[in-house]
């Protein structure tokens, strides 16, 4: 049996208790790329497993993305691990660059793509076993904290809104991030006083990337102008910037209800008394009730929102994908091709 380990996995386990994020029957597939955070993330849920805090089925998920030459011995790290720990793997290989040139993106963000998309294929695949029937099914994710504060550094040189300062929450459908209460340092200490093996990926290191460069350029300099860690702080930011989010969320749902005349129409008067926020977030709910992927640019939503304060008169509003907004009499239109 997993000891204590100084509290950490107990602050953790408490921390899922306080946000609901295990419950009396889960299945918990561990997103486990080798790396130090989720071997760290795998140990804490075996010490969880073995306390019978709950009816916990543990499995572990990898992706073979083909973008390192050290992609096979990755897997060949994870595969005997879980050998030995007894827990059930699932493997997928995925071509991420030949995925990133089909999508016409980053590797990064196709590697971010296919993993999701694996991770999401296995919960469907479980809710559908019987065996499973009346489980929970969650994937664990091994951000931690230093990786919120670096995504939401990321997101404001981005010019993001409040989505982007929320970012990383601590569950999203069946997304869970139980490491978010602890900090890299933290993770890289039991580690090493445990002896845990892991594999490295030595792209961490490279200031090619602009989120290594936030990491081990930034984040340092910032600490060391203030006189103390920033990284916690911006990450209780993050947190109490999503519970504003949900709070918005909660309201647009009853005040889009209100402006909807029909599938396709909104009411001009009801939307022109809207916050410019709350206008934003009824239009993208509008839009994505028929393309779900569709988000407004800085610019477009600029435009629209002019179209709807400005003088009397029909108006048109082109946002791509075949996608246009007419300003008609009283009605907003939502006009696909």
């Amino acid at each position: 049996m997993i000891e204590e380990f100084s509290g950490q996995f107990v602050k953790i386990k408490n921390y899922c208790q306080e946000h609901n994020l295990i419950s009396q029957r889960t299945v918990v597939i561990v997103a486990l790329s080798g790396g130090i955070d989720s071997i760290y993330l795998l140990y804490f849920f075996i010490w969880l497993q073995q306390r019978n805090i709950s009816k916990l089925d543990l499995v572990a998920a990898h992706l073979n993305h083909h973008i390192r030459e050290e992609a096979d011995r990755d897997q060949a790290f994870v595969e005997k691990l879980c050998s030995e720990l007894n827990v059930p793997l699932f493997i997928k290989k995925v071509n991420v660059p030949s995925l990133a040139q089909q999508r016409q993106k980053g590797e990064e963000e196709a590697g971010r793509f296919a993993r999701y998309a694996f991770f999401t294929e296995l919960v469907e695949n479980m809710q559908k076993d019987k065996s499973y029937a009346g489980y929970d099914i969650k994937v664990a994710l091994g951000h931690h904290q230093d990786d919120l504060a670096e995504s939401v550094v990321l997101n404001i040189g981005r010019g993001t809104g409040l989505a982007g300062l929320s970012t990383l929450k601590i569950q999203e459908n069946h997304l869970v991030r139980p490491l978010l209460c602890v900090s890299k340092q933290e993770i890289q200490e039991l580690v090493a006083e445990q002896n845990w093996q892991w594999v490295e990926d030595r792209t961490n290191q490279s200031d090619f990337y602009l989120r290594n460069r936030i990491r081990n350029q930034l984040l340092p300099v910032w600490n060391e102008t203030v006189g103390y860690d920033i990284k916690p702080l911006i990450a209780r930011m993050a947190y109490n910037l999503s519970e504003t989010e949900e709070a918005l969320l909660w309201m647009g749902d009853k005040i889009f209800s209100e402006c909807l005349l029909g599938e396709t129409m909104l009411s001009l008067k009801k939307v022109k008394q809207l916050p410019r926020a709350i206008f934003k977030q009824t239009v993208d709910q509008w839009v994505q009730s028929k393309k779900p992927d569709k988000i407004l640019s800085h610019s477009q939503f600029e435009q629209l929102w002019q179209i709807v304060h400005g003088e009397h008169g029909n108006k048109l509003i082109n946002i791509g994908d075949g996608i246009e907004i007419k300003r008609y009499k009283s009605r907003l239109i939502l006009q696909l091709e």
